[in-house]
């Protein structure tokens, strides 16, 4: 009967169960599909009782999550079809044992004292199979870059009494080293893990039950029926869908792969260039991340480390992302009036009233999920609870309604794509860990100081450089743990909140993904496109000025202000300087327009920023002198306009 189950459900796990994991036939598929319902259902349960102790849910976690991971994932690439080795169970078990100890050892722990207690050589041996599956399992997902920056890390607490100046510190033994990361609390076993363990993974599930359930399509044609005809139609599309699938996934890939796929050809038939369409999707799917209520699984860990309430960092992040996904909104209309393209036909696009009234109680569960938020409930009931009301939503209509083969397929799925992050933050944690007990955090803190001399301003673009070096290579997350570690104490130092800091760096972490020369999204959009990759990394940079600029906003402008007046002064400001940028950038209004109205539309757009920063009295001056420089290029369009000539301008 299950393997009937199996079989029905075959073309749902095509598009739920993320593509680089091995296509696993017979016992080893079966052996899969039970340990994945079964974490994602020991994870539902705790969710809705009292957990069995930090570092048994954390440990149980992982005991699931590593052993999976070496089964999913092939040691090489090459070997994807093919199915786990020897070596791969090897790890598997190894893993298991290794974490089904420090569940058995959990209470034991608790009542020692590390650093002076003597170490059992069991635990020693334990935890270091533990270290080396955590590092093999991050590689085999999310490559080698983060395990040689893990290598880095250790190696600095090793070698801690040989380094220079304000860097030295005590150092660890190798076996101390072993007994801080493994059996300690505040080791591999720290809050990081202990997020991951929780709520990430309900929010992540409760995104797999909402696109078997349709939402991804009911996204789609929403943004369709509302951006569909209008100019540059499809690139509006995807906007405004990447916009709506960030509830859904907030992982950037995804939503290339998701939406891209319809969007790209599209903006290309209608006259955009390869590498424009793809980054146009790229630089819109970047910001699913930053859109609440998601957001990434950078934001669950930003909760903890600013000990800011989660739904207070959602209802302060709705005005910036979009300030973000408009600035790409105005790009996208101003290339196509520049081209002179058309929107899509009324009559090949669904109808608005139609997508509410077929799909519209997908919504349901998001509302209910930012409601539960809203009255201080925890995530992890909050976003299990949701998925529990999911699966009961999909009852309302039969198209949408889930088959038990459909229900065990979700149930699988949210373990599997938990299994692409798990292994990466427990990484994540162990670099924590270590930056903590070297003290690390207070000296790179202190260099930062030194070298901005005091300059807030400095200070952020020292953290932009910082955030692009460290996050070559790495997934967002990762990217924003590191940065947030060793530069979030700085700002705060600087007089910047501890929210505006922590947006600050959540914010520039996104644009490793985007910036030459590794942009990972950017590279799966070119690929989509048939585009040349760096070209599409470039035009990414290009169109995504929001992803730099609104950090500076977070610092200086009210937009994180609890006053809602002052917030929506300054979202309107942004909007009008967002709209104009791409204006100069392009050259184009309705007619072409001369360099010198370009650059007085730049300046302009500069002195909307500065009535943005500071009090009320000095934003209303400044605002006043960008009105009059606004006036200033309208005259100045004009006198363009008198000598424009028509010409062919739509791209081959």
């Amino acid at each position: 009967m299950l393997a009937s189950f199996y079989q029905a459900a075959q073309s749902l796990r095509v598009n739920v169960f993320p593509p680089e994991q091995r296509q696993l036939t017979g016992a080893t598929r079966l052996l899969v599909s039970v340990l994945c319902i079964a974490i994602t259902l020991a994870t539902l349960y705790f969710a809705f009782t009292i957990t069995p102790g930090e570092v048994r849910m954390r440990g149980m976690h992982l005991m699931f999550m590593v052993p999976l991971t070496m089964l999913l994932y092939p040691a090489l690439k090459s070997r994807l079809t093919s199915g786990p080795t020897i070596l791969d169970w090897v790890l598997a078990t190894g893993a298991a044992a290794a974490f089904g100890w420090a569940i058995y050892r959990a209470d034991d722990w608790l009542d020692r004292f590390v650093g002076y207690d003597p170490i059992p050589t069991t635990d020693l041996i334990f935890g270091a199979i533990a270290l080396i599956t955590i590092f093999e399992a991050t590689r085999r997902t999310v490559g080698a870059t983060i395990v040689v920056l893990n290598l880095i890390f250790i190696s600095y607490a090793l070698t801690g009494p040989y380094w220079p100046g304000i860097l030295e510190h005590g150092g660890l033994s190798l076996p101390d080293f072993i007994e801080t990361m493994y059996m300690d609390a505040e080791g591999m076993f720290n809050f990081i893990t202990g997020i991951m363990a929780t709520f990430i993974f309900t929010f992540l599930l409760f995104g797999v039950f909402l696109r078997i359930s349709g939402g991804d399509r009911v996204f789609t044609d929403l943004a369709s029926s509302v951006a569909g005809h209008r100019r540059g139609g499809p690139a509006k599309v995807a906007v405004v869908s990447s916009a709506l699938m960030g509830m859904l996934s907030g992982s950037s890939i995804s939503n290339v792969s998701t939406t891209g796929t319809m969007t790209i050809p599209m903006m290309k038939r209608l006259g955009f260039r390869n590498y424009e369409a793809a980054a146009i999707e790229v630089v819109s799917s970047v910001g699913g991340g930053l859109m609440p209520p998601l957001m990434g699984t950078g934001v669950f860990i930003m909760a903890s480390l600013a000990d800011v309430p989660l739904v207070t960092i959602l209802i302060y992040s709705i005005a910036p992302a979009l300030l973000y996904f408009a600035a790409i909104y105005f790009y996208a209309d101003t290339i196509a009036a520049k081209r002179g393209m058309q929107g899509l036909p009324r009559n090949e696009l669904p109808r608005l009233l139609n997508v509410i009234v077929q799909g519209g109680h997908v919504f349901i569960p998001v509302i209910i999920l930012i409601a539960l938020l809203v009255m201080s409930f925890t995530p992890f009931f909050a976003s299990a609870a949701c998925v529990l009301l999911t699966i009961l939503i999909t009852f309302i209509r039969r198209n949408s309604r889930l088959s038990l083969s459909q229900l065990l397929t979700a149930l699988e799925a949210g373990a599997r794509v938990a299994a692409t992050i798990s292994a990466l933050l427990a990484s994540a944690a162990l670099i924590y860990a270590v930056t903590v007990h070297t003290g690390l955090l207070n000296k790179v803190t202190s260099i930062i100081l030194t070298y901005s001399g005091g300059s807030s301003v400095l200070a952020i673009i020292l953290i932009a450089l910082l955030s692009y070096v460290v996050g070559m290579g790495l997934p967002v997350t990762a990217s924003y743990v590191i940065i947030a570690a060793l530069g979030a104490g700085a700002l705060q130092d600087m007089g910047i909140t501890v929210l505006a800091a922590h947006l600050i760096i959540f914010w520039f972490a996104q644009d490793s993904t985007i910036t030459p020369p590794i942009c990972m999204t950017a590279f799966v959009g070119a690929r989509i496109a048939d585009a040349p990759p760096m070209r599409t990394g470039w035009e990414c940079v290009k169109i995504a000025k929001a992803l730099y600029i609104i950090p500076f906003m977070f610092a200086f402008s009210s937009l994180l202000s609890p006053d809602w007046y002052e917030v929506a002064f300054d979202f309107a400001i942004g909007m009008v300087m967002f709209a104009l940028i791409p204006i100069a950038t392009v050259g184009f209004y309705h007619w072409a327009l001369s360099m010198r109205t370009r650059v007085a539309l730049l300046v302009t757009a500069g002195l909307l920023f500065y009535a943005t920063i500071g009090d009320a009295s000095v934003g209303i001056v400044w605002l006043g002198v960008g009105l009059l420089g606004s006036l200033a290029c309208y005259y100045s369009a004009i006198r363009d306009k008198a000598n424009h000539q028509p010409e062919m301008l739509r791209a081959p």
